[in-house]
C-alpha cells in the first residue's frame, strides 16, 4: 500500500472515529513502553475502537451497549434450539452473565427458550419472529461496520487478519466447529 493510499484510509478511518485527543499535553513523543511491542495491547485496544464504532452503527436497533447480544440473536438465528451453555462457550460469558443476557433477549422479544425433547432439564434457545427480523437486519449492519471499520487494510491484509485471529480463538475455544471457507 503507498503512503498516500495509507494516509486517505487514515483519514477515512478518522472521519469515521474522530479521536478524543487530549490537549492538555504534548504526546507525540509518548513513550509505549513495552505496550509498544505487546499484542495483547493492540487486541484489546481495537476491541474497544471496534466495539464503540459498532455500537454507534447498532444504536437504532437497540443493540449499542454491552456486550454479547448481537452475538446471542445472530447465533441463535443460525442455530434454532442451540443450548446456552454452547452460546456462552463460545461467546465467552459466564453462567450468570448468559442467564442475564437471554433474560434480556426474552423481554425484548428476541428470544425463546423451549424446553428441549430429548432431555428434558435442558433449555434450547430459538428466534422469535422479531428475532428473525432483527438478525436480518444487523447482519446486514455488522458486515458494513466491519468492512467499513477494517478499510484501512486492503483485502489480502484483512483475510491475513482474520486468519490470524481465528487460529489464536481456535487455540484457545475448544470443539470450534469447521469453518467453510
Amino acid at each position: 500500500m503507498s503512503p498516500s493510499d495509507l494516509a486517505r484510509r487514515r483519514s477515512e478511518a478518522s472521519k469515521r472515529n474522530p479521536a478524543k485527543t487530549p490537549k492538555t499535553i504534548a504526546y507525540r513523543h509518548l513513550d509505549f513502553d513495552v505496550f509498544a511491542s505487546l499484542l495483547s495491547f493492540y487486541v484489546r485496544t481495537v476491541n474497544l475502537l471496534v466495539s464503540q464504532d459498532l455500537d454507534a452503527h447498532t444504536r437504532s436497533l437497540h443493540f449499542a451497549g454491552g456486550t454479547g447480544k448481537i452475538s446471542t440473536i445472530l447465533l441463535v438465528d443460525a442455530n434454532p434450539g442451540i443450548r446456552p451453555s454452547v452460546l456462552a462457550h463460545f461467546i465467552r460469558k459466564d453462567r450468570s452473565a448468559m442467564a442475564k443476557l437471554i433474560s434480556q433477549m426474552e423481554k425484548a422479544g428476541y428470544v425463546e427458550q423451549r424446553v428441549s425433547p430429548s432431555e428434558r432439564r435442558a433449555r434450547e434457545l430459538y428466534p422469535t419472529q422479531s428475532g428473525r427480523a432483527v438478525a436480518r437486519r444487523l447482519r446486514q449492519l455488522v458486515k458494513a461496520q466491519d468492512d467499513d471499520f477494517f478499510a484501512v487494510l486492503d483485502g489480502k491484509e484483512q483475510a491475513t487478519l482474520l486468519a490470524l485471529l481465528r487460529k489464536v480463538y481456535e487455540s484457545y475455544i475448544d470443539m470450534v466447529p469447521l469453518q467453510d471457507d
